[in-house]
This record gives C-alpha cells, structure tokens and sequence, in this order.
C-alpha cells in the first residue's frame, strides 16, 4: 500500500536550519511562526480562534533517512525510534502543541514554534484537555 498526501500549507519560522530548532518538542518562549495554508484549505481554518490551542502534523522535510534506533537527547540511551521525538523516523511525520495567536487571511500565527521555516503541514486538529490531558505524569522511572 502506498500512501500519498498534500500538504496543506507550509511554516514560515525563523528557524532556517536544524541546528537553530528547539531540540525534542521544546519551544522556545516568545518565539512566534505562521502556518500559511494554502488557498483551497482556507475555508478549513475558519473556526480557529485566537487562544486557542492546537496540534499541527507536519512533514520532517529535512529529515535524511532513517534508523530504528537513536541516541535519546533525555536519558542518553539508544532507543527505539519510536520510542522518542526523533525527527529520522521511516514516515517523518511531526506533531506539535500550539497556541494560536492571530489569524490573517490564509496565515495562522502560533506560539510554541519548533519547526523549520518551509515545513510542510499535514493536518491541524484541535486541542482538547479531555482527549490530551497534560497532567498524566508517566511513571517514576520512566526513561531511567
């Protein structure tokens, strides 16, 4: 089975470099970027409003291959792939928390920035406390 998808926009980010990102899903405070959706999805942002929270799928479109196993930036171990935010993955796809801030026109202005400038964006969803609680801690030794 092959799966082929479009994005629907792209991210404008001051980050033009891996090495300027923010490393494992960690945003930088204050730092803003735009998702810039492209003309036949505008309608779909229609019911974004600002405050709101959101979670953005995007391609790692940088990203050179892949390997099973990686060095964890948190426990310096060799893990899984899957097991980690690794952006060399068999499908690169990425997934962030965002707070949307402002909307003009086809652009989307977001906080929580951890992509590259040029990212392609996949899907946006909502964010729902219900469905993604933020306070489930994992387990004591987790990563030990």
């Amino acid at each position: 089975m092959e799966i082929l998808m479009k994005p629907i926009g792209y991210i404008r980010s001051p980050y033009k470099d891996k090495t300027a990102a923010p490393k494992q899903g960690t945003p930088s405070e204050g730092t803003t970027a735009a998702i810039e959706i492209l003309e036949e999805y505008k309608e779909g942002i229609a019911d974004i409003k600002e405050g709101e929270y959101g979670i953005i799928l995007f391609y790692f479109h940088k990203s050179e291959g892949y390997k099973l196993t990686t060095l964890s930036a948190k426990s310096n171990k060799i893990m899984g792939v899957f097991s980690t935010r690794s952006p060399n993955r068999p499908n690169g796809i990425g997934m962030s928390i965002v707070r949307f801030i402002k909307k003009e026109n086809n652009r989307l202005i977001f906080e929580g920035v951890d992509m590259l400038d040029g990212t392609p964006v996949l899907d946006i969803k909502p964010y729902s406390k219900e469905l993604c609680p933020k306070d489930i801690a994992p387990p004591k030794d987790f990563l030990s």
